[in-house]
């Protein structure tokens, strides 16, 4: 295998082992609890595990590709677009709002979203909060999947063996999230990384994917707070 198709998937499989590792560790979580009791544990637990996604997935790529001395254009960290994307991130951001809409529904769905739970109505402050942390993880989701790991391989083994390769790690990453996103996340990630490299940047992938976690969690949201009031009444 080559030299930076070896190294992107070597720090991309490491980030993700140390991540886990850490934001998922006991005492990690009995931290939260010990300096901010168990009802807030549970709201900066998962904040905590955003931002340090935005740490292990976007600014450790970044390390690497400036100690490579790749540039970040070589990457699809770029603006500039080969093809225009708009009709795409219309269309299947579209389609992730309407499945979201009727999973949202479902109680296998609610038993996992919105991610953080709070016994309280989410105040506006925390809706702020979350879907900023949220668009942030996702954006170095994307930084290092369908920039970084993607290009690198790409430029070395072409195109089809590095969606391959991507969309294999990306599908083991969603295991922990059950059968469900697994299965889904390997369609999505063909899609996402054929769109990438059609466009040369990450953008149309970021927006698409952006579409899908955000609806997903306001979706969930309004659900379980509509099913609160009725059980209220």
């Amino acid at each position: 295998m080559n030299y930076f198709s070896s190294i992107s998937i070597s720090v991309v499989t490491l980030s993700f082992i140390v991540y886990y590792f850490i934001v998922y560790a006991e005492k990690t979580m009995d931290f939260f609890i010990k300096n901010n009791g168990k009802e807030k544990a549970k709201i900066t637990a998962i904040i905590f595990q955003r931002l340090a996604g935005v740490f292990f997935f976007g600014i450790v790529p970044l390390i690497f590709i400036v100690a490579m001395n790749q540039r970040f254009t070589d990457v699809g960290l770029s603006f500039e677009s080969k093809s225009p994307m708009w009709g795409w991130i219309l269309g299947l951001g579209a389609v992730c709002f309407i499945i979201n809409y009727f999973s949202a529904k479902k109680d296998d769905h609610l038993a996992v979203y919105p991610q953080i739970r709070t016994p309280q109505p989410w105040s506006r402050t925390l809706l702020i909060i979350s879907s900023l942390t949220l668009t942030l993880y996702t954006l170095a989701y994307e930084m290092m999947f369908r920039g970084y790991l993607l290009f690198s391989c790409e430029k070395e083994l072409g195109m089809w063996l590095a969606i391959i390769i991507n969309t294999v790690i990306y599908t083991l990453v969603h295991l922990p999230k059950g059968w469900k996103e697994t299965v889904g996340s390997i369609p999505m990630g063909i899609v996402l990384c054929w769109l990438t490299l059609k466009s040369g940047n990450i953008w149309a992938a970021f927006f698409i994917h952006i579409s899908l976690v955000l609806s997903s969690e306001w979706f969930s949201i309004r659900e379980h707070q509509n099913r609160a009031a009725v059980k209220g009444t």
